[in-house]
């Protein structure tokens, strides 16, 4: 499956949770900048809610959408 690369509302960076429940840890607004931080994250895994490290997932790039705008994800901490 070929990415967006031209999303107007911006990219998250998730890693799974469960089988198909993913957690956002990160929010962008280029897919370049996504890209950067994924690779980043595979380097130096980051911290979890319980302060363990995030290690062995496969990090996701998610397009925003516009319902997700609307409920206000940018209105709550990029990462």
């Amino acid at each position: 499956m070929k990415p967006l690369l031209e999303n107007p509302y911006g990219y998250k960076v998730c890693y799974p949770i469960k089988r198909k429940i993913y957690k956002y840890r990160f929010l962008t607004k280029t897919y370049k900048q996504a890209v950067d931080v994924k690779k980043m994250y595979y380097q130096y895994p980051p911290p979890d809610d319980n302060r363990k490290l995030i290690n062995n997932v496969k990090w996701q790039i998610f397009p925003i959408t516009r319902k997700e705008v609307i409920r206000g994800i940018w209105r709550e901490d990029p990462f």
